[in-house]
């Protein structure tokens, strides 16, 4: 199961072909490939986790077997593991500011300083995001609030010349009749999330440091009557959250919008108070899906690890370095992503090191390692 942000979880997708299955690999497309062989499996347990010699594995495993992993890009040389990476998604931070000061954000006690990203730079990126062909849609958030940008009406423009969706994560606090139309007459809007923690006014006020609920819930209900897909996001922890989601699940639901807990987390680290998870990860890391998955490019035109990066601390190229295969297979991002899964060394204040997503037991995690699935003995 992958937690993406899209509306719900996605599943790898086919079928076992037959009785004699015995496991699948899913590759980046997320799509599985069945073996009916249990030998490989038993192959690939051996070679996980560390590097084996060659002919140690083929006196132990025979040739075809070795030969065929090899073909299929299922055993590498070190040196060229994690250099294929699959984009569904651009993260582009159009603004670095943010109207609301949310308890379960870093911008509550860090807020950065306001800067827009201008419509040159934004085209630049929205054209090589194109002309990469795997993009699924692009958001325009990054810690902060994309409807206050000024050229958000123009920027839906070039979306729609592009042919790109938007997936618009917003707080709608500032999501007025007018942005409304535009994405109405744009036709770009894939979904609307809205960041709604309660539906009470003074707790929203104490969990987002706003005053603006009037305007957030009635921006709210004009995109609803709008005919969009929307899906509200609650976030927060424990009994509020419980009581919260309900709330909200009672008043909204009957209009036809999806209510969902979010998984509010500590951003690796730079949330304290009762949000804080307190990870760190010792040891070899064991993977993520965000820098195989996702370009998250920053308000000067700056490519980074994830969403997590608030500090945007481990950079690897500038969009204007050239197109975005160049950017995400440079020695730069190739070196992150070995960070990430472990191939290199990484520090001890690496960022991913504090994140909840190198949880083993996290229930979206898209990569761990192959020795903690559960298997049956195949001997």
């Amino acid at each position: 199961m992958y937690l993406t942000d899209t509306f719900g979880p996605t599943y790898p997708r086919g079928d076992p072909p037959c009785a004699e299955t015995v496991f699948g690999i899913v590759g980046l497309d997320r799509r599985i490939v069945w073996q009916s062989d249990p030998v490989v499996l038993e192959l690939l347990v051996e070679a996980a986790p560390r590097p084996r010699d060659a002919r140690a594995l083929t006196h132990r495993f025979g040739q075809a077997r070795v030969s065929d992993l090899v073909r299929r890009g299922w055993l590498e040389v070190p040196q060229d593991l994690c250099r294929d990476y699959r984009l569904v998604s651009g993260e582009i931070e159009v603004t670095a500011h943010c109207n609301w000061g949310c308890r379960f954000c870093p911008v509550a006690t860090d807020p950065k300083p306001h800067r827009t990203m201008d419509m040159p730079l934004f085209g630049e990126i929205v054209a090589k995001l194109a002309a990469h062909g795997t993009i699924d849609y692009v958001t325009f958030q990054f810690f902060n609030e994309p409807t206050l940008d000024r050229h958000f009406t123009d920027r839906l423009t070039v979306l729609a010349d592009h042919g790109l969706e938007l997936a618009l994560y917003t707080n709608a606090s500032a999501l007025t009749p007018t942005k409304i139309a535009a994405l109405r007459d744009r036709g770009v809007l894939r979904h609307l999330i809205v960041n709604l923690p309660s539906v009470d006014p003074e707790q929203f006020a104490a969990l987002t440091g706003s005053r603006s609920y009037e305007a957030t819930t009635a921006n709210l209900r004009t995109a609803i009557d709008a005919g969009f897909r929307v899906q509200i996001v609650v976030n927060g922890l424990g009994e509020q959250l419980t009581h919260n989601l309900a709330q909200i699940q009672r008043r909204y639901l009957p209009l036809g919008v999806e209510v969902t807990a979010s998984a509010t987390c500590d951003r690796a680290g730079e949330i304290g108070g009762e949000y804080f998870q307190n990870m760190h990860t010792r040891g070899r890391l064991t993977g993520c899906g965000w820098p195989v998955h996702h370009a998250n490019i920053s308000v000067t035109g700056e490519l980074f690890l994830c969403c997590n990066d608030y500090y945007q601390r481990e950079r690897f190229g500038n969009i204007g370095d050239g197109s975005i295969h160049d950017l995400m297979s440079s020695e730069a991002a190739v070196l992150l992503r070995q960070k990430v899964f472990g191939v290199a060394e990484s520090a001890t204040d690496f960022v991913c090191r504090r994140c909840h997503n190198q949880a083993l037991d996290y229930p979206g995690r898209e990569f761990r390692p192959i020795a903690t699935f559960e298997r049956e003995d195949l001997s």
